[in-house]
Protein backbone atom coordinates (compact mmCIF):
# COMPACT_ATOMS: atom_id res chain seq x y z
CA UNK A 1 0.00 0.00 0.00
CA UNK A 2 1.47 3.24 -1.28
CA UNK A 3 0.36 6.97 -0.47
CA UNK A 4 -0.77 8.51 -4.11
CA UNK A 5 -1.89 11.62 -3.11
CA UNK A 6 -2.05 13.87 -0.08
CA UNK A 7 -5.22 17.19 -0.47
CA UNK A 8 -5.21 20.07 1.20
CA UNK A 9 -8.15 19.11 3.18
CA UNK A 10 -6.42 16.22 4.93
CA UNK A 11 -7.65 13.64 2.31
CA UNK A 12 -5.14 10.83 1.64
CA UNK A 13 -5.78 8.42 -1.62
CA UNK A 14 -3.54 5.42 -1.31
CA UNK A 15 -2.85 2.60 -3.71
CA UNK A 16 -4.13 -1.04 -2.80
CA UNK A 17 -1.37 -4.33 -3.00
CA UNK A 18 -3.92 -5.11 -5.97
CA UNK A 19 -4.08 -1.75 -7.74
CA UNK A 20 -7.39 -0.26 -6.23
CA UNK A 21 -7.68 2.77 -4.70
CA UNK A 22 -8.03 3.69 -0.73
CA UNK A 23 -8.90 6.96 0.54
CA UNK A 24 -9.47 8.34 4.04
CA UNK A 25 -10.64 11.24 5.04
CA UNK A 26 -9.44 12.23 8.73
CA UNK A 27 -12.12 15.01 8.92
CA UNK A 28 -15.38 13.39 8.76
CA UNK A 29 -14.29 9.67 9.24
CA UNK A 30 -15.15 7.52 6.58
CA UNK A 31 -12.94 5.16 4.66
CA UNK A 32 -13.63 4.52 1.27
CA UNK A 33 -11.92 1.94 -1.24
CA UNK A 34 -12.37 1.75 -5.44
CA UNK A 35 -14.00 -1.23 -6.43
CA UNK A 36 -11.91 -4.06 -8.46
CA UNK A 37 -11.41 -4.15 -11.93
CA UNK A 38 -10.51 -7.56 -13.23
CA UNK A 39 -12.50 -10.74 -15.12
CA UNK A 40 -12.09 -12.76 -17.70
CA UNK A 41 -11.98 -12.29 -21.33
CA UNK A 42 -11.38 -14.90 -24.46
CA UNK A 43 -9.93 -17.95 -21.05
CA UNK A 44 -7.62 -15.47 -19.91
CA UNK A 45 -7.55 -13.39 -16.79
CA UNK A 46 -7.52 -9.82 -16.82
CA UNK A 47 -7.15 -6.73 -14.35
CA UNK A 48 -6.93 -3.00 -14.86
CA UNK A 49 -5.81 -0.49 -11.62
CA UNK A 50 -8.28 1.91 -10.67
CA UNK A 51 -8.87 5.42 -11.62
CA UNK A 52 -10.07 8.53 -9.50
CA UNK A 53 -13.12 7.93 -11.95
CA UNK A 54 -13.65 4.70 -10.78
CA UNK A 55 -16.72 3.59 -8.30
CA UNK A 56 -15.86 4.50 -4.64
CA UNK A 57 -17.49 2.31 -1.63
CA UNK A 58 -17.25 2.74 2.01
CA UNK A 59 -16.10 0.10 4.29
CA UNK A 60 -17.18 1.32 7.53
CA UNK A 61 -18.30 -0.78 10.00
CA UNK A 62 -22.88 -0.67 10.03
CA UNK A 63 -24.90 -0.08 12.53
CA UNK A 64 -28.35 -0.90 12.86
CA UNK A 65 -30.74 1.15 14.88
CA UNK A 66 -34.10 2.11 15.61
CA UNK A 67 -36.14 5.44 15.83
CA UNK A 68 -39.05 6.04 17.95
CA UNK A 69 -42.20 4.95 16.75
CA UNK A 70 -40.73 3.56 13.76
CA UNK A 71 -41.47 0.30 11.93
CA UNK A 72 -38.21 0.04 10.16
CA UNK A 73 -34.87 -0.25 11.19
CA UNK A 74 -32.10 2.34 9.81
CA UNK A 75 -28.53 1.94 8.88
CA UNK A 76 -25.73 4.21 9.80
CA UNK A 77 -21.88 4.00 9.36
CA UNK A 78 -19.50 4.01 12.32
CA UNK A 79 -16.76 6.72 11.87
CA UNK A 80 -13.39 6.51 12.40
CA UNK A 81 -12.78 10.04 14.00
CA UNK A 82 -8.36 9.34 14.83
CA UNK A 83 -6.35 9.23 10.96
CA UNK A 84 -4.01 6.53 12.51
CA UNK A 85 -6.91 4.24 13.22
CA UNK A 86 -8.27 5.47 9.80
CA UNK A 87 -4.67 3.83 8.34
CA UNK A 88 -5.12 1.06 10.25
CA UNK A 89 -8.24 -0.12 9.32
CA UNK A 90 -7.59 0.34 5.33
CA UNK A 91 -4.29 -1.32 5.52
CA UNK A 92 -6.42 -4.38 7.44
CA UNK A 93 -8.43 -4.37 4.70
CA UNK A 94 -5.58 -4.25 2.36
CA UNK A 95 -3.95 -7.11 4.53
CA UNK A 96 -7.06 -9.50 4.15
CA UNK A 97 -8.98 -8.38 1.02
CA UNK A 98 -5.76 -7.23 -1.89
CA UNK A 99 -4.11 -10.37 -2.49
CA UNK A 100 -3.87 -10.36 -6.29
CA UNK A 101 -3.55 -14.13 -6.28
CA UNK A 102 -6.17 -14.87 -4.01
CA UNK A 103 -9.02 -12.81 -6.34
CA UNK A 104 -7.32 -14.31 -9.81
CA UNK A 105 -7.71 -17.45 -8.40
CA UNK A 106 -11.66 -16.77 -7.01
CA UNK A 107 -12.03 -15.30 -10.42
CA UNK A 108 -10.92 -18.22 -12.69
CA UNK A 109 -12.38 -20.88 -10.14
CA UNK A 110 -15.71 -19.43 -10.96
CA UNK A 111 -15.37 -19.37 -14.75
CA UNK A 112 -14.26 -23.29 -14.69
CA UNK A 113 -17.66 -23.85 -12.76
CA UNK A 114 -19.32 -21.99 -15.10
CA UNK A 115 -17.50 -23.59 -18.02
CA UNK A 116 -18.60 -27.26 -15.96
CA UNK A 117 -21.96 -26.31 -15.81
CA UNK A 118 -22.50 -25.31 -19.48
CA UNK A 119 -20.88 -28.61 -21.01
CA UNK A 120 -22.83 -30.48 -18.87
CA UNK A 121 -26.12 -28.10 -20.04
CA UNK A 122 -24.63 -28.54 -23.76
CA UNK A 123 -24.37 -32.52 -23.27
CA UNK A 124 -27.53 -32.97 -21.60
CA UNK A 125 -29.50 -30.98 -24.42
CA UNK A 126 -27.53 -32.94 -26.80
CA UNK A 127 -28.63 -36.06 -24.91
CA UNK A 128 -32.34 -35.08 -24.87
CA UNK A 129 -32.03 -34.04 -28.66
CA UNK A 130 -30.52 -37.33 -29.29
CA UNK A 131 -32.63 -39.34 -27.68
CA UNK A 132 -35.69 -37.33 -29.21
CA UNK A 133 -34.48 -37.88 -32.74
CA UNK A 134 -34.22 -41.79 -31.85
CA UNK A 135 -37.89 -41.71 -30.45
CA UNK A 136 -38.64 -39.58 -33.43
CA UNK A 137 -36.92 -42.38 -36.01
CA UNK A 138 -38.76 -45.39 -34.16
CA UNK A 139 -41.91 -43.83 -34.52
CA UNK A 140 -41.36 -42.64 -38.08
CA UNK A 141 -40.18 -46.26 -39.12
CA UNK A 142 -43.37 -47.99 -36.96
CA UNK A 143 -45.79 -45.87 -39.49
CA UNK A 144 -43.63 -47.33 -42.35
CA UNK A 145 -43.92 -50.54 -41.34
CA UNK A 146 -48.11 -50.35 -40.57
CA UNK A 147 -48.47 -48.78 -43.82
CA UNK A 148 -46.50 -51.50 -45.58
CA UNK A 149 -48.66 -53.84 -43.91
CA UNK A 150 -51.76 -52.16 -44.63
CA UNK A 151 -50.67 -52.01 -48.47
CA UNK A 152 -49.71 -55.78 -48.70
CA UNK A 153 -52.58 -57.31 -46.70
CA UNK A 154 -55.08 -54.99 -48.62
CA UNK A 155 -57.36 -56.48 -51.48
CA UNK A 156 -57.04 -53.37 -53.38
CA UNK A 157 -53.24 -53.90 -55.19
CA UNK A 158 -53.82 -57.55 -55.56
Amino acid sequence: MKLVEKLKNGTEMYRLDDGRLGKIYPKSGYVRVTTLRHGIMDGKYWSKDSTKNSRWYQINKKEKYKNKGMKFSHVRRILIPKRKDQLAFLKAFNDKNADKVKQMKKMLEGYAKGLRWFSNFEAEKRALLHINLNDKLNNIKDALKSIEKDVTSSHYWK
